[in-house]
């Protein structure tokens, strides 16, 4: 497991603390973003989605993307039927982490963004704008964002796409050089199945993305593809 640089790591929590008010999240952060189990969904996942996100810190919504990425991942089980329930109970994770360590006032004044921070935070199974955010144009290009930015990893460069693949690969407990069969018909079936999204990305502001995305996902797919 890749751990980010000493800098990114003090920047992280300086960012943590402000945006939950207290530094009592931190350590539950780091904590979870860092269990064995994880290559991939680790603390450098958060800094490359907060970098990702970077041009956004001034949207008026700005709180609840960053409390969605805080909370994003928290549970990360790599297992069936666990698995399937990961994002609603990294929403829950949130909501609970926020109830038992923020302050009154705190909680008060980030209602409306700690419950749009939850649906965000769901949304991520599919990867599409649920019916409860896509009425209002606002809410909706939030959604956008926040999902857009989370796949903008299948638009890496190379070495870092390769990486990010067998970083899944180890979250499952595979040799990335030579994986189960079990597991390259499940990862190439989830590999098809966001191809067939589309667009990909929803948003103006990621639609550079699509192409070199859709390229990269024709190389990962033909990985898996059986010989």
């Amino acid at each position: 497991m890749r751990e980010p640089s000493t800098e990114h790591l003090a920047r992280l929590q300086q960012s943590c603390d402000a945006c939950f008010g207290t530094p009592e999240v931190w350590p539950l952060i780091a904590r979870a973003y860092r269990e064995p189990q994880r290559f991939y969904h680790t603390l450098l996942h958060l800094v490359e989605l907060f970098d990702v996100l970077a041009p956004f810190r001034g949207d008026p919504l700005w709180t609840a993307i960053e409390l969605a990425v805080w909370g994003h991942d928290a549970v990360y089980a790599t297992a069936l039927p666990e698995y399937a329930e990961n994002e609603s109970r990294s929403a829950q994770w949130l909501a609970s982490v926020v109830r038992e360590h923020c302050s009154s006032s705190w909680r008060r004044a980030h209602a409306e963004q700690l419950l749009l921070a939850g649906y965000l935070i769901v949304a991520t199974k599919l990867h599409r704008v649920p019916d409860q955010l896509a009425a209002d144009p606002i809410l909706r290009r939030v959604t956008q964002l926040f999902l857009d930015a989370d796949l903008a990893i299948l638009a890496a460069p190379a070495e870092r796409l390769i990486e990010y693949d067998r970083d899944i690969a180890r979250e499952w407990a595979q040799d990335p050089d030579a994986p189960a069969e079990v597991f390259r018909a499940g990862r190439h079936q989830a590999l098809v199945g966001l191809r067939e999204h589309s667009p990909l990305f929803h948003s103006t502001e990621f639609a550079s993305l699509e192409a070199p995305a859709r390229a990269n996902l024709d190389l990962l797919i033909q990985r898996y593809a059986r010989a």
